[in-house]
């Protein structure tokens, strides 16, 4: 059998193997967002895992915990206090540390240090846009989360494997000059954005890991007005063939 991906926004990666299936930073999108993702579509998943503790990627978790009470969250340190403040009760939530590697429902993950994209710094013309963005109100929200939900240097890069493939998928596009990362993979899960210009960051890490076949997330526009759709004709350009956007609930293979 092959591995099933689907891709439900954001950073939010669904994996399927023949023993069953576990999802990645689980995200609804806030208003205004045309992404049309719900947080029934988050039910029935029994293992969440959290690439880092930024409010797109651990937000909506307390609200899928309290409709699915036997979900268990893996993630690091900082999501896992985030997590706790917000009212999930300990029993689910499960540590992680670099160098653990883990076997879940037909995948073993193995959790390796990451590193977060070097976020772009405001500018007067980037903030005429979000005061005049229709979804201005959700400023405050995320303002808020911000404070709240915060990275602390420990995105995390999983390697996981299953039905004898080699999956790698980034929590953001960035990687550490120290670590010994898998190359070659069968696929890697890029997500596009970040950087001032995702382009070179991703050619980057393209050539650095030199996988089989590189699929796209988290290019989308789902927390408005500091998100909007990408221009990723650079990229799927360069690598024609190779690299390719995922699309909301499209059923990718490996």
């Amino acid at each position: 059998m092959k591995t099933k991906i689907i891709w439900h926004g954001t950073a939010s990666v669904e994996l399927i193997s023949d023993c069953g299936r576990i999802i990645f930073d689980p995200f609804v999108p806030l208003k205004g967002s045309p992404v049309p993702v719900k947080i029934e579509d988050f039910d029935g998943f029994t293992d969440i895992f959290v690439t880092h503790g930024h409010f797109d990627h651990i937000t909506s978790l307390p609200e899928i915990v309290q409709r699915n009470p036997k979900t268990l969250i893996h993630c690091t340190k900082t999501p896992y206090r985030t997590l706790a403040r917000k009212g999930v009760d300990r029993k689910n939530l499960h540590l992680l540390h670099y160098g653990d590697t883990l076997k879940v429902n037909g995948f073993q993950l193995s959790v390796l240090h990451g590193r977060h994209a070097i976020l772009p710094k405001a500018t007067l013309k980037r903030l005429v846009y979000i005061l005049k963005h229709p979804a201005k109100g959700n400023i405050p929200f995320i303002l808020r989360e911000n404070r709240v939900a915060v990275e602390n240097d420990e995105t995390v890069f999983y390697k996981i494997e299953a039905n004898e493939k080699t999956i790698c998928l980034m929590g953001s596009m960035n990687l550490r000059g120290e670590i010994e990362y898998p190359v070659e993979a069968d696929l890697l899960i890029l997500p596009y954005n970040g950087w001032e210009d995702n382009f070179p960051p991703a050619v980057r890490v393209i050539e650095r890991l030199k996988p089989k076949r590189v699929l796209l997330d988290h290019y989308d526009d789902t927390f408005p007005p500091l998100t909007m759709p990408l221009d990723l004709e650079p990229i799927l350009g360069k690598y024609e063939g190779k690299v390719k956007e995922m699309r909301l609930g499209v059923i990718e293979e490996v």
